[in-house]
């Protein structure tokens, strides 16, 4: 067959922004996909060529679809990206999962191509999770939901209503590869030369997606390699691109297909027989064998701009279906790129239709591919911002300089002092039914011993102390409890999470300043596994942690230098909590003691 030169440019996506690629018209909840659509790139490009005046280039390349046939983006996983993926050693692109990719039972470990010998008394899970060809990574694609209020376009103008968002998070790295076609391999050459010239002059300009409103889609894109940018496969090669007669192989399709049936009308299932007339066409003659085949449905729609409406909705075979074929004849690789360069169905100009052709998996169970987020990888001595961008590293601090000293404090102190009051409202609240013995009065003396204006956190701490062990001294500023004061903090109790109730005289008898202030602390402070957020804002601000991420090698989550920190201000730490734990504890005992018919307070 007599077909054009073709070549396909790989373009990495940095989302600069949220990303909303819009998949329902529900005017109240807009959820996007977890990839970039081609048809949202096309738009892109349109909107670039006539900012820039390049009205023929937008009729060749976008209009008439006869240079450029767009593509899905795809997740990219990058080296150093993943603190936990030390061994990648270069990107790898996630594609959608094969239909015939299971886990083997519910929280099972290993996974198994259901095509080939399945026991029939295993229950079997669907991979869901965009994964690499080579079945070594599975991309965790991050999102976040925001709920506003905003002013419907029908109805009422003048009425508010709540709409809800889900968006693609910043920072994530995408990967799609454009197919371009030209008459020969120096027209090729210079098409992608061109189109590398346009994105790089509209750099800060380019949108994808709903970037019109809440500032979503802000994007930057530039070619993979731009020394190098053409290659001349859809996808990294994986393992053989020639198959010998009567080997089997995999046609794993990549983005939606618009196949037409028997009917006349779009039916997903008729890609099966759409596939032995695509290989006929290269190989006519040749003996096509579907050894087995799944495809699932799903529909396509899209919002056109110019015409301020969506388009009809068509039913298309899911990204993800799998053709298992064997042919009686060889396959060798130039007639497997043109195979792969001729994609099935309609709107081809929009990414839909496109497959590559890979080794089945091997027989026996499969190692459950880890998880990673599609993040930019960044190389040694480089920090990654929050848009994808990489600066490189602070060098080493003065740490011995007062004012770095101080301004590390207070960084330290002012992202930690937030998290210490919700986890000791989140401790009054978990023990709320531990604290019967305990009334309004007694926590109110508790909480004017803690208020009380002393030297510093220390002093405060042991005269809590001191309080709570019924010390009757008569030197002590505040008196000692009476003995039914210390039996009702007895038989109360402090429900935290991950270990045993204790009485709540044990938890506050331990506190005293210098070392006592430390142990308590350490084994009162917010734990990781049930509160996050401690050391999540301290890893933000901590100028020790380049990458901003709570530490992996410590339980607490903090970096040497926030230990250390954490040491030095203990009892501050401790009177932070234990204050905001007695005034929670105040407002959950009044709650408890509401009126009765007898007059007055119980």
């Amino acid at each position: 067959m007599s077909v054009p030169v073709s070549g396909y440019l790989p373009l990495r996506y940095v989302l600069t922004d949220t990303l909303v690629v819009r998949t329902s018209f529900d005017p109240l909840r807009i959820d996007s996909e977890h990839v970039i659509g081609g048809r949202a790139q096309r738009g892109m490009l349109a909107a670039a060529l006539r900012r820039a005046g390049l009205r023929r280039e937008e009729r060749e390349w976008v209009a008439d679809g006869g240079r450029i046939r767009f593509a899905t983006a795809h997740p990219r996983l990058e080296p150093g990206a993943d603190p936990d993926l030390p061994g990648l050693s270069r990107a790898l692109v996630a594609y959608p999962p094969p239909a015939h990719l299971y886990t083997l039972g519910k929280n099972s470990d290993t996974m198994a191509d259901v095509f080939g010998d399945a026991d029939p008394t295993v229950p079997y899970r669907a991979v869901r999770d965009p994964i690499t060809l080579d079945r070594t990574l599975r991309a965790r694609v991050r999102t976040t939901t925001e709920r506003y209020l905003g002013r419907a376009r029908i109805g009422d103008p003048d009425r508010g209503m709540p709409f809800f968002t889900t968006a693609l998070d910043s920072g994530q790295v995408f990967e799609a590869r454009w197919q371009l076609l030209a008459s020969d391999r120096t027209a090729l050459s210079e098409l992608a030369r061109r189109i590398a010239e346009v994105l790089a002059d509209a750099e800060g300009t380019l949108t994808l997606g709903s970037g019109g409103t809440r500032a979503h889609g802000g994007v930057r894109v530039a070619p993979v390699d731009p020394d190098d940018p053409l290659r001349p496969d859809r996808a990294d090669p994986v393992g053989p691109r020639a198959w010998a007669a009567g080997r089997p192989f995999d046609l794993l399709l990549s983005s939606a297909a618009l196949v037409v049936g028997a009917q006349g009308q779009y039916a997903p299932g008729a890609l099966v027989s759409e596939v032995p007339a695509l290989l006929d066409r290269w190989l006519p003659g040749v003996g096509v064998e579907v050894v087995a085949a799944h495809v699932e449905s799903t529909v396509i729609g899209a919002y056109h701009r110019g015409y301020h409406g969506p388009m009809a909705q068509r039913r298309a075979a899911a990204p993800g279906a799998v053709v298992r074929l064997r042919l009686d004849r060889d396959l060798p690789t130039e007639l497997v790129r043109a195979i792969e360069a001729d994609p099935l169905g309609d709107r081809v100009i929009d990414g839909h239709g496109q497959f590559v052709l890979v080794d089945p998996p091997p027989p026996g169970p499969l190692p459950h591919a880890p998880e990673t987020v599609p993040l930019v990888g960044r190389p040694a001595g480089t920090v990654a911002l929050t848009d994808g961008r990489t600066v490189a590293a602070w060098t080493s601090k003065e740490w011995d300089d007062p004012g770095l000293a101080a301004l590390y404090d207070e960084l330290l102190w002012n992202a930690a002092a937030g998290p210490v009051r919700d986890h000791a409202r989140f401790l009054a609240r978990r023990s709320a039914r531990r604290l019967e013995p305990l009334t309004p009065s007694l926590v109110g003396r508790l909480r004017e011993v803690v208020t009380h204006p002393h030297d510093d956190a220390d002093a405060a701490l042991e005269a809590l102390a001191n309080v709570v062990d019924g010390d009757r001294s008569p030197g002590g500023a505040h008196k000692g409890l009476h003995d039914r004061a210390v039996r009702a903090l007895s038989r109360a109790r402090v429900v935290s999470p991950g270990s045993a109730p204790i009485p709540v005289r044990g938890w506050l008898s331990g506190l005293s300043g210098g070392a006592a202030a430390v142990s308590w602390w350490e084994a009162n402070r917010p734990r990781p596994a049930y509160g996050p957020a401690y050391a999540e804002a301290i890893a933000v601000v901590d100028l020790s942690v380049p990458e901003g991420l709570p530490s992996r090698e410590d339980p607490s989550g903090l970096s040497e230098r926030a230990l250390e920190w954490e040491r030095r201000t203990a009892a501050r730490l401790c009177l932070t909590l234990v204050s905001s734990w007695l005034a929670e504890v105040a407002r959950v005992l009044r709650a408890r003691d509401v009126p009765h018919g007898g007059g007055g307070w119980r």
